[in-house]
């Protein structure tokens, strides 16, 4: 198994997690390779952030394969020496956009600078996997977060109309751009996205038919398995808090039969640790320690019907 999403901490958050812990608990849980996220601080963003990370991989002795995604952001100068830097370094295997903030200072959350960075990566001949977390700006308000009542985090700050809304405004602007690789939705928590998504596969890409641009989504163990009323209780909610936040007990029953049936065809754990100290904060750190739970995730879904295949 691959899990293409992984958040390992090393530079200025080792202290939260390490390429090296990362790597046993991987091999514990059964994995075969990981994928790191380019978030950290400081962000991976060029060739030599990304090769002296994949670097701390070297001398830990799991027979786990480790490889990152490219940080991108709004300069395009630095998208084209992203695309660069894959063509050169073959454990960096796609590149990372955060359309909305999230953890760490990468972003590219406003349109005419979405367009460009697109634009770019169609013009440099980059046809490969663009991992996109997916939440508009416009559509968030962090501030409307209630430390009393944490469901707040997925029904006010950060609603389920921020992804749906981000995903279109980025399909839209892709096909503007033509970009011709595939966007890839991360942790995708809505019902809505799912459905585009399978709906445009299945239909040969109605938007843009000559295009050749592909679409994909992938969900967490989190949002497969638990919903919003884990953050009813104030005292354990922080550790549950994530972006996306976890959703209503409906779409997260929804997600589940869509793994079922084939709309989602990827489960990805964004693992993502954060201290206590910062899990008890005012506004706890968003993220959940999730990259151990591939073997339950395993047998509960096959007690379900899943097939081991």
């Amino acid at each position: 198994m691959f899990d293409i999403h992984w958040h390992a901490r090393d530079g200025n958050q080792s202290h939260k997690e390490t390429v090296t812990h990362s790597l046993h608990v991987a091999y514990a849980t059964g994995l075969d390779a990981i994928a790191a996220m380019p978030n950290t601080n400081p962000p991976l963003i060029d060739l030599q952030s990304c090769r002296d990370y994949l670097s701390l991989a070297d001398d830990v002795d799991v027979p786990v394969k480790f490889y990152v995604h490219i940080g991108l952001t709004p300069d395009v100068e630095q998208v084209k020496r992203a695309v660069e830097a894959w063509r050169e370094e073959p454990k960096i295997i796609g590149r990372k956009a955060y359309w909305g903030r999230s953890t760490g200072d990468l972003s590219i959350v406003e349109r005419e600078d979405q367009f460009y960075v697109l634009k770019t990566l169609a013009e440099e001949g980059y046809k490969g996997v663009l991992m996109s977390h997916c939440e508009k700006e416009a559509e968030m308000n962090d501030k409307a977060y209630d430390p009393q009542n944490p469901r707040t985090w997925s029904t006010h700050a950060r609603p389920e109309k921020a992804e749906v809304q981000s995903f279109r405004d980025i399909l839209q602007t892709a096909v503007g751009a033509k970009f011709k690789g595939t966007i890839h939705v991360a942790h995708v928590s809505t019902l809505e996205v799912v459905d585009e998504i399978y709906n445009y596969n299945k239909e040969m890409h109605p938007y843009d038919a000559d295009a050749n641009l592909g679409l994909s989504c992938g969900v967490t163990p989190h949002h497969l398995l638990l919903d919003y009323t884990r953050l009813d209780d104030p005292k354990t909610a922080p550790w549950f808090k994530c972006n996306p936040p976890l959703r209503s007990p409906e779409t997260q029953n929804g997600l589940l039969k869509r793994v079922f049936d084939g709309r989602i065809p990827i489960i990805e754990s964004d693992h993502a640790p954060h201290t206590e100290e910062d899990k008890l904060k005012e506004v706890p750190a968003s993220g959940i320690i999730s990259g151990h739970t591939w073997p339950r995730l395993s047998n509960y879904l096959m007690s379900q019907g899943m097939s081991e295949k």
